[in-house]
């Protein structure tokens, strides 16, 4: 479990300066940094004395506590693990309902790679929203693709989506991808971001299909205090089809084509090569590069 420098930019970004408060961490979380990725925060925050000093002393792998309370300067810095082996403070199952002294008590929620590996998915995320007090910020980073076996799971862009809604109390403030050349992500430095469109507004599916290996990052503020999950969560093109609405594209002309007259001789492999660049990253509808 570990933060890479794209979750460093983000958390700095949208603490924007502020101090007090109480942060949460799924896991104690180490931190990742390369040499040139040091330089850039360094240069990004001259003029902070203690967060030039965390750089001093920054060494590769570290906890980051220190980084929560000395450069996004939260007053207290919590850790929840179902077991004391790597030293959190708060020990509980979050595979089960967390009591009420924990919801609505942090500020910041941070999973850098836990909740892949969590049997009850959907009982923790909920945990993780509960965890949450109104106006609290809650971010994830996540396995995405070519990750098999890291994890119980990998997860998809349309599921934060559907997850951060209204009706769970939450305003998304953004999906991204980050792109890695390592199966372990943290190896790579200065990783390629991407801002991922809603399936929802586009009337599509996103789907993501690389070489390498792709992180998800999440990030959400709780605007009401509302019971997460409380409605359905599904996916959207199954609830356009539902209503009514008929697929629509290029795909769909070519699966409706078939349908009627069978494969003609050639299509396959373009339908399979438009198929392959409709879920890359070069895909400009579906991912905007923002890092």
């Amino acid at each position: 479990m570990g933060m890479i420098f794209a979750d460093v930019c983000h958390l700095l970004k949208v603490r924007d300066g502020q101090s007090g408060g109480r942060a949460l961490t799924l896991g104690r979380l180490s931190l990742f940094l390369h040499r040139s990725e040091l330089r850039t925060i360094r240069a990004s925050l001259r003029g902070d004395r203690a967060a030039q000093a965390w750089i001093d002393d920054f060494k590769w792998g570290q906890p980051a506590d220190r980084f929560f309370h000395d450069v996004l300067r939260f007053d207290a810095v919590d850790s929840l693990d179902i077991a004391d082996y790597e030293g959190a403070t708060i020990i509980q199952d979050i595979g089960e309902r967390v009591p009420a002294d924990l919801e609505g008590q942090f500020d910041l929620i941070v999973d850098g790679g836990s909740l892949e590996h969590i049997f009850d998915f959907p009982v923790a995320i909920a945990n993780v929203m509960r965890m949450a007090r109104q106006d609290a910020i809650v971010y994830l980073n996540m396995p995405c693709n070519n990750l098999c076996g890291h994890g119980f799971y990998q997860f998809s862009p349309e599921l934060m989506h559907r997850l951060f809604s209204p009706s769970s109390g939450y305003d998304l403030m953004f999906v991204r991808v980050a792109k890695a050349r390592y199966l372990s992500i943290e190896l790579s430095a200065k990783h390629r971001v991407y801002e991922v469109k809603d399936p929802a507004e586009l009337g599509t599916r996103v789907n993501l299909s690389t070489s390498d290996p792709a992180v998800m990052m999440t990030m959400a503020r709780r605007k009401t205090i509302r019971e997460p999950l409380a409605n359905k969560v599904l996916q959207s093109d199954y609830v356009a089809r539902w209503g009514g609405a008929a697929p629509s594209g290029l795909m769909a002309m070519l699966k409706n084509k078939v349908r009627q007259d069978g494969a003609p001789a050639g299509l396959a492999p373009l339908a399979g090569l438009y198929m392959r660049w409709k879920a890359s990253l070069k895909n400009r509808k579906h991912y905007r590069r923002v890092q």
